[in-house]
């Protein structure tokens, strides 16, 4: 490596060190500028097209009407969305074509009053037609045509809301499912219930659709071969169907009452039961069918949480907290578009002003994520961004018990959620992560600021799952056996342990001081050797894939002070080595969930590269070539903004199935990276490893973890 001259005991100053420092520049500039005014960062959140129809579907099944204006940005979003082949994916623009979120999409048109004979219709008809019609389509959106009409109530799964009465020791309690999935499913129990029918035009319905007609479907679950466990559950499921409607009346009022209460009890925070889509448009449903006026505030609250979500939006509430009044489609790209100013967006693009509905909102791990790379590029305490970042970050903190603390009672609450309110769920991803980002930030000195992180810190270690490892909302939700019942093709019903999540919980404990002889970081850490694939990465539950969770792993390892020339961490360097591109990024395809063989291949895209450069960077390669092509890859493609382009989803909400594009990850992962890399070129230390190597005597209060 080439450095500098230095005189006077100067540290020397790399040349690589210095074109990332410049780099960095102009980041950290473009970051600040975008630092709301309480102190916190808020991006776009943007999922598939499923979740802007389904707001469509929402409206009319409410009998509102959001008015032309917002139907012609809805339209032109789900249009530029659109593939050639007609159909819409799950991810990026160029596919594959999903069967259910083409069927949503073309359903949301036609409730628009869209032509079914015009061009883009026709060819959207004939995808799904070649998917298997609208009779292939997954559970839930079954359950969207059944509320509409298309297809018979009775092609869902068995759904009775008697299942709120089952006791705990049972197979199926809803403890045993993860967050997500009780939110979603007691108000489905609800509508299940009622089995209501949003009446259609005819010109609105999805005949065209189906392969034969959907009055003669049966049955859509059918036996899988080799498969007794999930052959018993189909079969318990068509008995259910028999018999629902034999038990007691006063037992089926008792479970309605008990599914009404526990969803207006998780609707009484600003952001809607749960904080995220699904189940917030689910609730605001089930209130209208069981007769919520528009005045019931359960219902005023939950509705104003949906629209708060919209972006692009002008009709319907307030738009979202932080996010941009308009947006822009460039080619196939959603963009909020922070470069332009009002009036270049009105100029440019007025006949293509969109809109899109947000699956939930991102501040607290958009802030978090914000402040580690403005920390780790050389702002601190007493920095207006810092001091107002940490600040808004402590007001986040929660301190009342959530869904967790039935299995927890005896444990403190101090948790850190995702979105702006969700004090019934915590996660243990956002707590260790934002514990990361107030230590890198010097919090630790304060002694008030220290006693919130040591809640925050106790909280995630009693979230330890038996198996040594970390999932995100709740402790020990492993009964994988209930991802083989009907209502869960997707495959994502539970909250077992993952990979990603226990490198994370493993990295904030090293910057404790906790290392290997810690008894959570020794069972942490034989988990993740357990859990280390052939290839030698790991698997990224929460990012798109193997980059991601490998990321994870390697800075939880190195943080707590594992071996670093062990041979399964050496395992681990190699691969992702061999993942880079040509053009020295790395890339992974969403694909890669489906099939692991594609384990980090894809297009090079700045938010993963950035996480190759900072697992290598862990590992100790400063000097290979592999990191010094990557600092290029990004240091190259840098706009003159100072920010990146991404146009691929990296974000996994559930593998195989939901996926997320966080438009704040080109922003602030690049300038992480680089700032890591500038610092170890120059021969200063982290700041990560500046919090655990100088300030350990301070951790005494944490000893008796």
């Amino acid at each position: 490596m080439n450095y500098f001259n230095t005189v006077g005991g100067m540290k020397p100053i790399s040349l690589a060190g210095q074109r990332a420092r410049e780099a960095a520049k102009k980041a950290i500039e473009f970051l600040l500028v975008r630092q709301q005014r309480e102190g916190c960062w808020v991006f776009d959140l943007e999922a598939d097209v499923t979740i802007p129809a389904e707001y469509v579907m929402l409206q009319r099944f409410l009998g509102r009407d959001p008015g032309d204006d917002f139907r012609r940005r809805v339209r032109n979003y789900l249009l530029a969305k659109q593939m050639p082949d007609g159909g819409w994916p799950l991810f990026d623009v160029d596919g594959p074509a999903d069967v259910s979120a083409s069927v949503k999409a073309y359903f949301a048109l036609k409730l628009m009053g869209e032509d079914q004979n015009a061009p883009h219709m026709v060819r959207a008809r004939q995808c799904i037609l070649s998917l298997g019609g609208a009779a292939a389509v997954n559970v839930f959106t079954r359950i969207t045509l059944a509320l509409f009409g298309q297809i018979p109530w009775h092609t869902a799964p068995a759904m009775p809301v008697e299942i709120v009465l089952l006791p705990r020791w049972f197979f199926f309690h809803l403890s045993k499912v993860s967050y997500w999935s009780r939110t979603v499913m007691v108000p489905l129990l609800l509508l299940y219930a009622k089995q209501p029918i949003c009446q259609l035009e005819p010109r609105e319905c999805l005949f065209e659709l189906f392969v034969k007609p959907a009055t003669k479907i049966v049955h859509i679950d059918g036996f899988v071969p080799q498969s007794s466990r999930k052959n018993l559950f189909i079969l318990l499921d068509r008995t259910l169907k028999r018999v629902m409607h034999r038990l007691p009346k006063k037992l089926h009022e008792k479970a309605v009452a008990m599914a009404l209460i526990w969803t207006r009890e998780r609707m009484q925070g600003a952001g809607g039961i749960g904080a995220i889509y699904p189940a917030m448009a689910n609730a605001v449903m089930a209130l209208r069918v069981y007769g919520a006026s528009d005045d019931d505030p359960d219902f005023v609250r939950g509705m104003k949480a949906l629209d708060d979500l919209m972006l692009g939006k002008i009709d319907i509430g307030k738009g979202n907290a932080g996010g941009p009044s308009a947006c822009v489609i460039s080619g196939a790209e959603l963009s909020a578009a922070p470069e332009l100013d009002p009036s270049q967006v009105a100029d440019q693009a007025s006949s293509l002003l969109c809109a899109t509905c947000q699956p939930c909102v991102s501040p607290i791990w958009d802030t978090c994520l914000s402040l580690s790379a403005l920390c780790e590029s050389g702002l601190g305490p007493g920095h207006a961004a810092v001091d107002v970042g940490v600040r808004w970050l402590f007001d986040q903190q929660i301190f009342t018990p959530g869904d967790w603390s039935q299995t927890l009672p005896h444990i403190e609450p101090g948790g850190f959620a995702f979105q702006f309110e969700n004090n019934l769920y915590p996660d243990v991803d956002d707590t260790s992560m934002v514990v990361m980002a107030l230590l890198r930030a010097k919090s630790l000195d304060d002694a008030f600021y220290r006693e919130r992180l040591v809640r925050a810190v106790r909280w995630t270690v009693a979230m330890q799952n038996s198996d040594g490892g970390w999932a995100a909302f709740d402790i020990d939700n492993d009964a994988l056996y209930l991802n083989d019942i009907p209502f869960a093709d997707h495959g994502a019903l539970l909250d077992p342990s993952t990979s990603d999540l226990t490198g994370r919980c493993i990295e904030m404990l090293g910057m404790l001081g906790y290392g290997p002889d810690f008894k959570p970081v020794a069972r942490g850490i034989a988990f993740l050797k357990k859990e280390q694939e052939p290839c030698g990465g790991w698997f990224g539950r929460w990012g798109v894939n193997y980059l991601y969770g490998t990321w994870s792993v390697l800075a939880g390892l190195a943080s707590a002070g594992e071996d670093m020339q062990a041979d399964y961490i050496r395992h681990a360097v190699a691969w992702l080595k061999s993942c880079q591109n040509p053009d020295g990024g790395f890339g992974e395809t969403c694909l890669s969930y489906n099939d692991p063989s594609l384990a980090g291949k894809g297009d090079s895209t700045p938010s993963q590269t950035a996480w190759g450069l900072l697992g290598l960077l862990a590992a100790g390669e400063v000097n290979s070539q592999t990191v010094s092509r990557a600092v290029n890859y990004l240091v190259t493609r840098q706009k003159r903004n100072g920010t990146w382009d991404e146009l691929h989803y990296t974000g996994t909400g559930f593998p195989r199935v939901f996926y997320l594009r966080y438009h704040g990850y080109r922003h602030y992962f690049p300038l992480w990276a680089l700032s890591v890399y500038r610092r170890l070129c120059d021969g200063e230390p982290t700041r990560q490893a500046e919090v655990r190597v100088t300030d350990f005597e301070s951790y005494a209060c944490l000893g008796g973890l």
